[in-house]
């Protein structure tokens, strides 16, 4: 079966990739568009606030993608539902993007209501936060 140009393996793989990188030390992990004017400003209000963030362009813009980068966007949507970047993700939960998705409204709603810092002083070893708990901070 072939999807968005892909075969099931090679989404499987990407899927897979993802999820590594959202599993890894990094607290916050962002896809991006290096031309994107809000992945743009996703990493300018992360660089305000001083937060270390990785960040991962998947290209310059969705119609300038190759193979390989068009299969990463589209795991992106089968992982988040959300097709557009930047796509923001903290201790391994999705957000959303910059205004929109994750529930909470994005990384912008998130910082004008300070949820974003609770959620940021979550630590992984730290049982305090619950999923609940962070299930409300991101709705």
């Amino acid at each position: 079966k072939v999807l968005y140009g892909a075969t099931d393996d090679e989404l499987k793989a990407a899927r897979k990739q993802i999820q590594d990188t959202i599993s890894s030390n990094d607290k916050v992990v962002v896809y991006t568009y290096g031309l994107s004017p809000f992945s743009s400003e996703a990493s300018a209000v992360l660089d305000e606030m001083k937060i270390q963030y990785k960040k991962i362009e998947v290209g310059l813009e969705w119609f300038l993608l190759d193979k390989e980068q068009s299969i990463l966007r589209a795991a992106l949507l089968e992982v988040t539902d959300q097709s557009s970047l930047p796509q923001i993700f903290i201790h391994g939960k999705h957000i959303g993007g910059l205004f929109t998705g994750g529930g909470g409204g994005g990384l912008a709603t998130l910082k004008e209501s300070s949820k974003l810092q609770k959620l940021l002083q979550k630590d992984d070893n730290d049982d305090t936060t619950t999923t609940t708990e962070e299930e409300s901070l991101l709705s």
